[in-house]
């Protein structure tokens, strides 16, 4: 099993013990491309949806609320 099957895992199991590092490893993988934002606001963007994902990052961190947003689109990929 890699390090990100692991990851993946470990996000299904329970979101909340993601770090942002890590959801951004996870995003990433998944075919989202990062992109600049404004502030301490991230920015990735996916070929296949409409929408793009915003995610405030303060002192290196982001809320669970954004986790689960992000787990919920990934679910629809995986």
């Amino acid at each position: 099993m890699s390090q990100i099957d692991k990851l993946l895992s470990k996000f299904k199991k329970v979101p909340k013990s993601v770090t942002y590092k890590e959801l951004e490893k996870i995003l990433i993988h998944s075919g989202f491309e990062k992109v600049a934002a404004k502030g301490s606001h991230v920015k990735f963007k996916h070929q296949d949806f409409t929408h793009d994902i915003v995610i405030p990052v303060h002192k290196g961190e982001c809320k669970d609320f954004y986790k689960k947003q992000v787990y919920k689109v990934i679910s629809k990929i995986i």
